[in-house]
């Protein structure tokens, strides 16, 4: 709905990344998502609608959180990745106390997170920056000296949006033509090893591991990849102190001194952790779910709530683990039923398969498929 109302009290940013969260729970009245994007699109399928939707473009923004503000005590949150630089600009724009870190860009541009990262002695793959599709890099071969598989990706962006797995010349060259012009790539070695990741909320300072889990297989979507998901390990599994004390030295090399989530991705390689990205907010997918069954809160829902300058909500081990599974079917394939599992299951199938959470309770979430993380 973007006709006129009451002014409200609190303002949640969304441009690309849906909500998952009920935002009545933050127990705010006055709720508005502000968004430049389609309506339909500000929560994910499963999540409750919220209050009142206003669309604007961004050159908008900034005035109408005036306006508000005029008329009474406003705040302005966010957790979507493509609106945490509008968060940091329209918060100070606003006089309110900054909650994205200092060197937000750290955690938004691959080229600039990797370079700070193994400036400081943290692991990431061999990688180029790549700032235009040319056709230099077609007589070059495979570029900056990597050998293939190499994965290409846009230095800004998430969800595993636009990201390619190239496995030798002839796909290097295609991948060239696809996007010959194109600005902003970054190009990194293919790292052998289960993909991995690890949760926190980040309180000034202050990291708290909440989750941390594994993938089942790869990130993106291909041909030969019939199941995405993900599984959450126990806290004695010596992956979790990995990943956890990899988590600290990441966001202590990139910088703690806001109010976030930290989604961290990662190879569990043989010879050590090595960082895939990171971000600086809760999780797309059902990992901010699974981190309330294993951990008790959700952690969209925790990231949301640091921002607004309240404490920090007390993880604790449940003794349930979680996971989801999305099951991808292909056109002249047909559905026939869930699996026999010990919990109760509720599956809902949609265009291009289902994905379903498995809670305490025995409920689950599902929803279309798209790659988590990242």
């Amino acid at each position: 709905m973007t006709e006129p109302g009451r002014a409200p009290s609190l303002v949640v940013l969304q441009r690309v990344q849906p909500l998952t969260t009920d935002l009545a729970v933050l127990g705010i009245p006055g709720v508005v998502v502000l968004t430049d994007g389609p309506e339909h699109a500000v929560t994910r399928a499963d999540a409750p609608p919220p209050p009142r939707v206003v669309r604007l473009p961004r050159s908008e923004w900034l005035p109408r959180l005036r306006s508000w503000a005029a008329e009474g005590p406003l705040d302005v949150l966010a957790n979507d990745e493509f609106a945490l630089s509008d968060l940091a600009e329209l918060r100070a724009g606003l006089g309110l106390r900054r909650v994205t870190v200092t060197g937000l860009d750290g955690y938004l541009d691959k080229v600039v997170m990797k370079t700070r990262l193994g400036a400081a002695g943290v692991a990431v793959p061999p990688w180029v920056g790549v700032d235009r599709v040319d056709a230099e890099l077609l007589a070059a071969g495979a570029p900056g000296g990597l050998r293939f598989p190499v994965v290409a990706k846009p230095r800004i962006g998430s969800n595993s949006r636009g990201v390619r797995v190239i496995h030798d010349l002839a796909q290097w060259r295609s991948w060239l033509g696809d996007r010959a012009g194109e600005h902003g790539w970054e190009v990194e070695g293919f790292v052998p090893g289960p993909m991995c990741f690890v949760d926190a909320v980040v309180v000034d300072g202050a990291y708290t591991p909440v989750l941390v889990g594994r993938y089942l297989g790869s990130l993106v979507p291909a041909p030969e990849v019939r199941v995405l998901g993900a599984v959450s390990v126990p806290r004695d599994d010596p992956l979790w102190e990995r990943a956890a004390g990899l988590g600290r030295r990441v966001v202590g090399a990139l910088g703690a001194d806001g109010r976030f989530a930290s989604h961290l991705e990662l190879f569990d390689a043989d010879e050590g952790p090595v960082v895939l990205e990171v971000s600086a907010r809760a999780s797309g997918a059902l990992v901010s779910a699974m981190a309330r069954v294993v951990s008790g809160h959700d952690l969209e829902t925790a990231h949301l709530t640091v921002q607004l300058g309240r404490p920090a909500p007390e993880f604790a081990a449940t003794g349930t683990q979680a996971a989801w599974i999305s099951v991808l079917a292909r056109p002249d394939e047909r559905y026939l039923g869930p699996p026999r599992l010990g919990s109760g299951l509720r599956v809902s199938g949609s265009r291009g398969g289902h994905r379903t959470l498995h809670r305490p309770d025995g409920t689950a979430h599902e929803r279309r498929p798209r790659a988590a993380g990242g």
